[in-house]
Order: structure tokens, then C-alpha cells, then sequence
């Protein structure tokens, strides 16, 4: 098998180069581990790995429909954000789309059978999002965006979403809205409330950032019914393993965890930040829990790598070139190490 792989995150490829495993900045986590609660419910679901995991996983959904203030009837979940990203184009088949560049590579992926058009989000207006992204909406049928985005980590204010949202119904376009990182931005709001008014709109959400287990992989689309009978009659049977289902519930049971990892994150973005710029780090966006620059030492990322740390290196996103990187919120003794080890490579 020869695929490229282009995600942050890698850290078995860094294994076999080096023997050992890395302290991860490249995969944007929650650096606060998942309540006690799915540490239980991971053991806990040992006992039913002789049964196929519910077929309508209600319970689960009804946590979801709890958190998200939504009915039950909007929500079908799915084996990871990914799994939604790949499906959607299937289903609805688009002839003309439109992404952002830089953005998360999975979406241009997707859309292999249609025609692709990119936003470039420029440097000179700090890779935000412009007014003019309307106006490529006309003869489109599907648009992705993300929020916050990736990998600048800038929020889009919920009026752009809803004129985005309009401007797609106008056209008869489906709008897919990746909130994967929304729930650890301080300044972040959903667009979840907008599906009441607007029946294009497809919301992606994740429990791999906000309670930081990726590997079970665990995703949820928030849509009208009719889009979430259509998504969940693609969707494979039992596509949510029973660890995966069982440690959802026990993860929604805590209702402070969201809080105090917000509160946590953004103590530890203040640390980072103040000491990237101490570097001459040029910093943009970075409203989410990771912190996306520009620095003009070009093989940054190989040179952490030999003090155990690895980070995101951007330059292989659209519109992106060397210099660009992108790092997660980590705990403070892991944020230490990556300022100590910048320290040594730009002081000598």
C-alpha cells in the first residue's frame, strides 16, 4: 500500500524512525484526558463484545440531542468526523463545489467526482474569510467550511454562517459545516440553532477533539430529518463499536468537562503564544486549541523532531508553502519542553 499519508498525528511513522514515541503537537487534542467516567465505560464495554452495538443508538443520541439543545431525530452518528466527509459527497452527488484553502485535505478528497473550486484565504487578511466567499457560491451545489478553521484556527461569526447558509439555499446548494474544533473555542458558537430555519445545512461535529479519543472514533452529523434518514440509510450497519457508543454516553454525562478544558486551554495558549512571538513567530488566528505560524526556519519540524517532539508542518495544504506550522495546546510540562527546545534551536 503506497498512500500518502498528510494528516498531523503520526506518530508510528516517527516510532519507526526513531525507536521511540513523540510528545505530539501535530494532532490538535484536548490536552486534558477524557473524564474518569470513559475510562470506566471502556472496560465496561468488554462484557458486550459478544453483541452488536444498538442499531439506532439512542442512548447516545439522546445525549447528543441533551448537549447539542436539538431533537433526536437530527442526529445520526457515524465512525468519526471522516466518515461523514467521504459519505456526504456520495449521497448528494455535487457537480460544482467550493472549499477554502488552506483547509483540512479530507474535503477535496471527497469531492473526486466533481468540480473543485478554492477560496484562497490570504496571508494579508490573516487567512480570515472575506465577504466576496458569497459570491463563489453562485452555481455550486455543495460548500464545506470549517469552524473554527484549519489550520489557522479562526472563527467565523454566526451572521457569515447564515448568509452562507442563505446564499447555498439559494443556489439549492447543501452547506457542510465542519464544528470539529468549535466546542474548545472560547469564542466559538455553534451553528447548530440555524438548522430550526435552514434545511441545507449539514453540521459535522467530533468526540475526537473534544474528549480526546481518536482512536475510538466517534463523529455525529446534526441536520433536518430528511438529511439525517438519507445519511444514515448510507451509512454502513453498527458503524459505532460498542467502546465507541459506551464511552460517548459516559463522556456527555460530565457536564463541567467542556468548561474547564476551555478554561485550561486558553491559560496554556497565553503561555505558548507569548513565547512564540519572543521567537519572532509570526502568529495567526489560532482561536482554537492549537496555534498556527510562520516562521522562516523551514525545517522547524525536522529539528524538534530530534528533541522528541513533533509538530504540524503545513506547507502541504493548498495554498500553504514552507514556514507554516501548526502546534496543539498540550499540558504545561509538554508546552515546556516545545519552548525549550525552540530556545536551543534559535539561540544555539
Amino acid at each position: 500500500m503506497s498512500k500518502t499519508y498528510t494528516h498531523g498525528g503520526d506518530i508510528y511513522s516517527y516510532y519507526e524512525k526513531y525507536g521511540r514515541y513523540p510528545v505530539d503537537f501535530s494532532s490538535s487534542l484536548n490536552p486534558l484526558n477524557a473524564p474518569l467516567e470513559v475510562t470506566n465505560a471502556y472496560v465496561e464495554a468488554y462484557k458486550y463484545s459478544f453483541a452488536y452495538p444498538p442499531h439506532n443508538y439512542k442512548e447516545l443520541r439522546g445525549k447528543i440531542a441533551e448537549k447539542e439543545n436539538i431533537s433526536i431525530e437530527n442526529i445520526c452518528v457515524s465512525n468519526g468526523a471522516g466518515e461523514l466527509i467521504r459519505y456526504i459527497p456520495v449521497i448528494f452527488k455535487p457537480k460544482n463545489a467550493l472549499i477554502t484553502a488552506p483547509a483540512f485535505s479530507e474535503y477535496k478528497k471527497s469531492l473526486l467526482e466533481c468540480n473543485v473550486e478554492e477560496y484562497l484565504l490570504k496571508k494579508e487578511n490573516n487567512f480570515m474569510l472575506q465577504q466576496d466567499f458569497l459570491e463563489n457560491i453562485a452555481h455550486k451545489d455543495m460548500v464545506f467550511l470549517t469552524n473554527p478553521d484549519n489550520p489557522a484556527g479562526n472563527i467565523i461569526n454566526i451572521e457569515f454562517i447564515e448568509k452562507t447558509a442563505a446564499k447555498c439555499r439559494q443556489e439549492n446548494a447543501v452547506l457542510v459545516l465542519d464544528e470539529c474544533f468549535i466546542d474548545l473555542a472560547e469564542n466559538g458558537e455553534s451553528a447548530v440553532p440555524l438548522i430550526k430555519n435552514y434545511d441545507n445545512i449539514i453540521i459535522i461535529k467530533a468526540f475526537t477533539k473534544t474528549y480526546s479519543f481518536a482512536g475510538l472514533r466517534l463523529g455525529y452529523a446534526l441536520a433536518n430529518e430528511k438529511i439525517i434518514d438519507m445519511i444514515d440509510n448510507m451509512l454502513p450497519e453498527w458503524r459505532v463499536s460498542m467502546p465507541a457508543n459506551m464511552c460517548g454516553i459516559a463522556a456527555l454525562s460530565d457536564k463541567s468537562f467542556i468548561n474547564s478544558s476551555i478554561e485550561y486551554i486558553k491559560k496554556e495558549k497565553e503561555y505558548l503564544i507569548s513565547n512564540l512571538k519572543i521567537f519572532d513567530f509570526i502568529i495567526y488566528g489560532s482561536e482554537a486549541n492549537y496555534i498556527f505560524f510562520y516562521t522562516d526556519i523551514f525545517d522547524l519540524k525536522e529539528r524538534l523532531e530530534k528533541y522528541n517532539i513533533l509538530i504540524r508542518d503545513c506547507s502541504n495544504y493548498s495554498g500553504l508553502e514552507k514556514g507554516y506550522y501548526r502546534v496543539a495546546v498540550k499540558k504545561h510540562d509538554d508546552n515546556e519542553k516545545l519552548i525549550n527546545a525552540l530556545k536551543e534551536i534559535i539561540n544555539g
